[in-house]
C-alpha cells in the first residue's frame, strides 16, 4: 500500500511538471514569435528610429499581457535593435553607416574563419536548400523590390544557420546579421537595382559549391558577398 501510494505520488508529480514545463515552452515559443516579429519590422524599416514600443498596444495587438512584451523589449535591447530611454520608454535605436559596415567586416572574417577551420556540417535536404535559394534569385530578377531583396537575406542567413557546426557560431552569425541587415535594407530601398545586381553578380559563386556540397568554397564565397554588401550601408 505505501509502495503504491509513492507511485501515485510519482505520477502525480510528473504530470504537474510536464504540464509546467509545456506551459513554459509555450511561453517561450510565444515570446520568440513576439521577439521575431518585432525584430524583423525594424530590420524592414516599418519602425524608424526613434519610434516608441508601447507596451499596452503590443499587448493587444498579440493578445499576451505586458510581461512578455517586456521581455521581447530586453532582448531587443541587448541585441542593439532597441534602446531604454528614461522617461520615455524602449526606442527603436539608431546606427551608423560606419557601425554596419563594421558589422559586415567582422561578419565576412567569421565566415572565413569557419571557411579555413571547417566549422560547418552537412545538411540531409542539401537540394532542397539550393532550390530555395534559386527561387529566391529569380524572384529578384524579375522585380528588385525590397521584400524580395529581405526574402533574399533572410533565406542566406537561415540556411547559413543550418551549416554552421557550432552553437555560440549560430548565435554570432545571426546577432551580426541583424545588426547590420537594417543598413542593407535601407540601401537596398534607396538602391534596389544595385543590391539585387551585387547578389546576382555573386549567386553563381555560392550554388555552384552549395550544388557540390563543396562548404569550405561556400563560406568563402559568402564571405566575399557579405563584404560586396559594404557599398549598400549607405542611408538615403
Amino acid at each position: 500500500m505505501h509502495m503504491r501510494c509513492q507511485a501515485i505520488l510519482i505520477v502525480a508529480h510528473t504530470n504537474e511538471h510536464n504540464v509546467i514545463e509545456r506551459a513554459y515552452m509555450r511561453e517561450k515559443t510565444r515570446v520568440d514569435t513576439i521577439y521575431q516579429t518585432l525584430r524583423d519590422r525594424i530590420c524592414l524599416g516599418q519602425y524608424k528610429p526613434g519610434d516608441v514600443f508601447h507596451e499596452n498596444e503590443l499587448g493587444q495587438e498579440f493578445q499576451v499581457s505586458r510581461t512578455p512584451i517586456r521581455q521581447v523589449l530586453q532582448r531587443l535591447a541587448f541585441e542593439r535593435l532597441a534602446v531604454v530611454r528614461t522617461g520615455v520608454g524602449t526606442i527603436v535605436e539608431d546606427y551608423a553607416d560606419a557601425d554596419v559596415r563594421n558589422y559586415l567586416e567582422i561578419h565576412a572574417r567569421i565566415l572565413e574563419t569557419v571557411a579555413e577551420l571547417k566549422l560547418f556540417r552537412p545538411i540531409a535536404n542539401n537540394q532542397e536548400a539550393l532550390a530555395n535559394v534559386q527561387v529566391r534569385v529569380s524572384m529578384l530578377s524579375s522585380a528588385p523590390d525590397i521584400e524580395r531583396i529581405w526574402s533574399f537575406l533572410k533565406t542566406i542567413q537561415e540556411l547559413t544557420d543550418q551549416l554552421l557546426a557550432d552553437d555560440t557560431l549560430r548565435h554570432m552569425n545571426e546577432m551580426l546579421f541583424y545588426r547590420a541587415v537594417r543598413g542593407l535594407i535601407a540601401g537596398g530601398r534607396h538602391s534596389p537595382e544595385l543590391a539585387a545586381s551585387l547578389i546576382q553578380d555573386n549567386i553563381v559563386k555560392l550554388t555552384g559549391p552549395l550544388e557540390r556540397s563543396d562548404f569550405e568554397t561556400f563560406f568563402m564565397a559568402l564571405s566575399d558577398l557579405v563584404r560586396a554588401y559594404k557599398a549598400l550601408a549607405v542611408k538615403s
